[in-house]
């Protein structure tokens, strides 16, 4: 079995789920608008475009702020979700010590084999939201957000594959059935700005912040939202550090994903 093999076997798995689950592919492509739609209802509910500016400091506009925000919490869900909650998913379903005992180890299972997914569906959400962005910021402005925000899709892909194959890892090693990742997702995107800016933080908050590879995803993002040209510096210093922490958190997770295969066969937690 190649990798092209692992690449082509997510993305034909989703293609048939969908075919056969209407409603699911539905709800997939309503619910950005939903989550959109819910989150600015709530900001113009407490004040106006005005008193958000005034709030996060920054001249950005509100709808393209939050559009931004929608997509990278939504892309960041599916990361953890898929990679590091899909040990859960083979444990329930009793597939795990196959996945264990396959050619390749288990985070380059997780990870060749969702990649495809998510580049597909996350662009797909993001065309969604295309005609709000011309809207918003006319043609070139708005075609021109779409490719900042393409652009934090794909960066800040790659440090939080490794990120969330950390967490894969421990859910590997423990017998516990309980799903962690109902209650660290909702936690980790908080702490990672999705609904405030991060550097609005208490200092605590703002440390934890920091090592989140999320956190600077946002930011990226939000970068098509500010009023006037976005700055250059800015998003090569972010770029920079989101290619940083792909070298270490996909190391780092090779080498835990690793023990934790060792650990796992050794003490029968699969």
């Amino acid at each position: 079995m190649g990798l092209w093999t692992l690449l082509k076997s997510g993305l034909i798995l989703d293609i048939y789920f969908f075919k056969n689950n209407r409603a699911q592919l539905v709800s997939m492509f309503a619910w950005p608008y939903i989550l959109l739609v819910l989150m600015l209802g709530m900001g113009f509910l407490f004040g106006s475009a005005e008193t958000f500016k005034s709030n996060v400091g920054v001249e950005a506009d509100p709808v393209v702020f939050f559009v931004a925000s929608t997509l990278i919490a939504m892309a960041s869900m599916s990361v953890m979700w898929e990679v590091g909650g899909t040990v859960l998913f083979h444990r329930w379903t009793g597939t795990l010590p196959y996945m264990l005992i396959a050619p390749y180890r288990i985070s380059v299972t997780l990870v060749m084999s969702y990649i495809p997914r998510y580049l597909l569906w996350s662009f797909m959400q993001l065309a969604e939201f295309v005609p709000v962005l011309i809207w918003r910021e006319g043609l070139v402005g708005g075609l021109a957000d779409a490719l900042v925000m393409g652009l934090a899709i794909v960066i800040g892909m790659l440090p939080l594959l490794g990120f969330a194959a950390i967490f894969g890892s421990f859910l590997l090693t423990i017998k516990e059935e309980t799903n962690v990742l109902s209650w660290l997702n909702p936690i980790v995107l908080i702490l990672s700005g999705a609904f405030y800016p991060a550097y609005l933080f208490p200092l605590w908050a703002r440390f934890l912040s920091m090592i989140l590879p999320t956190t600077y995803t946002f930011e990226l993002a939000r970068i098509s939202s500010l009023l006037g040209a976005p700055k250059l510096a800015e998003m090569t210093f972010l770029i920079a550090v989101l290619l940083g922490m792909s070298i270490f958190y996909n190391a780092l997770s090779f080498t835990l994903m690793g023990k934790a295969e060792k650990k796992a066969l050794k003490s029968g937690a699969v």
